[in-house]
């Protein structure tokens, strides 16, 4: 997930909004971790799920920022949203948003949709007659929706460009 997240990080810019979905542990703070080090720069940048605080950000630039949102504990109500600052942030800054339907009707027009699910690949021809609950056993299956031109172009530039030749699977 972090190296996904590192390749979407490329070309980047303020007002870019970025909501991912899925299921619990699936790996929305792992993608926002390489997102945020392959933007900033920072490989080693301490990049932790924002779940008690709401919001983390980090410094890109004077101008710039990226704020990584989980809206998790949110009950939805546009109360909630305030301190969050979103009209602000989804027009200058970079935004990562964990649990987006939370956000209602505030979610921006042009964005792009994450959405990450656990899929089970434990080996059927094998039955050892354990149960494996270990998360390595389990696969991760991302799929991403371009909202507006902006995304479509960027996915379609990284893809073009064989950023992500090993990482599609078309259903």
């Amino acid at each position: 997930m972090e190296d996904i997240g590192g390749l979407l990080s490329v070309g980047s810019k303020g007002g870019d909004v970025i909501l991912l979905d899925g299921d619990l542990g699936a790996g929305k703070t792992c993608f926002s971790r390489g997102f945020i080090r392959g933007r900033t720069g920072v490989e080693d940048e301490r990049v932790t799920s924002p779940t008690y605080l709401l919001s983390n950000s980090y410094v890109i630039d004077e101008d710039i920022k990226i704020y990584h949102m989980d809206l998790y504990r949110l009950s939805g109500t546009e109360e909630d949203l305030i301190p969050l600052n979103l009209d602000n942030v989804f027009t200058k800054d970079i935004s990562l948003i964990e649990w987006p339907s939370r956000l209602g009707n505030k979610k921006p027009s042009v964005r792009l949709d994450v959405t990450l699910t656990i899929n089970d690949s434990t080996n059927d021809n094998e039955d050892d007659g354990i149960e494996s609950a270990d998360m390595d056993s389990q696969c991760r299956r991302m799929k991403l929706e371009p909202y507006g031109e902006r995304w479509i172009e960027h996915l379609q530039f990284l893809v073009s460009e064989g950023y992500f030749e090993d990482l599609i699977v078309e259903d």
